[in-house]
């Protein structure tokens, strides 16, 4: 077994385990939040790992598991949202299975030596991928909370539970952080086609399919939010909807395009 794979087999089972302890510490106990602090502590393990497989391999699966995991880091910090990990780490293992069984290590899907305009479209790209991932957690946050506010169901949420104002103002930074770099990705992917040789086994239209689709579904719901001023909660439930549709055509795309959307 070579060191990618222990790698991969580590990262994986790390956000396999991440998954089922922070789905279990939702509730405000001392149990509950001992599993969250080790839900926590093996996201990390989790994304040391991972991205190290990430730069040993430079597969786009990888990559874009790889940046997920920082996104939601990053979503910790700023806006101390830890409890979304308790979304984007099932996407990560998702991501990680896939990369396993479908998008083997010996042929990775990025080339090495693509030049600089290539290599920020792809990492664009990802990056705006992985915020779209997070702020498709912080919306199912914001949903679930707003439905409790409404209930008055608010004694077993957990102490730490982020405030709706502060989901509200991470979805919108997470919304506008994903489409300026999807943005960049498009415009460093046209540049690259424009001046650069693409490889003639590069299937690149599935590729401008999915990026195109991801910049719409931002575009739309921060158009609908800023010009016809949608609330928050019809945002949140806008961006779970488009995510949802993003899923099916990426799932769509794979079986059609020899090189895969990740």
């Amino acid at each position: 077994m070579n060191d990618s794979a222990v790698f991969s087999v580590v990262s994986l089972a790390a956000f396999l385990v991440t998954s089922g302890l922070l789905a279990l510490g939702f509730k405000e106990t001392r149990k509950h939040r001992l599993f969250s602090r080790l839900g926590y502590l093996m996201f990390l393990v989790g994304t040391l790992s991972a991205t190290v497989l990430a730069l040993k391999t430079q597969t786009s699966s990888y990559l874009f598991a790889s940046a997920v995991c920082w996104a939601t880091i990053i979503s910790w910090f700023v806006w101390h949202l830890e409890i979304v990990g308790a979304f984007t780490a099932p996407v990560i293992a998702l991501t990680l299975m896939y990369g396993i069984f479908f998008s083997p290590i010996s042929s990775p899907s990025v080339s090495h030596d693509l030049g600089p305009a290539m290599r920020i479209h792809v990492a664009s790209a990802i990056i705006g991928q992985s915020f779209a991932v997070v702020a498709c957690g912080i919306s199912l946050l914001f949903i679930w909370l707003d439905k409790k506010l409404k209930k008055r169901q608010l004694t077993d949420l957990p102490q730490s539970f982020p405030a709706i104002s502060n989901l509200t103002n991470a979805l919108n930074i997470a919304l506008w952080i994903g489409f300026a770099f999807i943005s960049l990705g498009l415009v460093s992917g046209a540049l690259y086609f424009l001046v650069g040789s693409v490889p003639s086994e590069m299937n690149i239209m599935p590729k401008v399919i999915w990026a195109v689709l991801v910049w719409l579904w931002y575009l739309s719901i921060l158009a609908l939010k800023g010009i016809l001023s949608y609330r928050p909660q019809r945002v949140a439930r806008l961006s779970l909807i488009g995510f949802a549709l993003l899923a099916v055509s990426w799932f769509g795309l794979i079986f059609v395009a020899p090189w895969r959307p990740l």
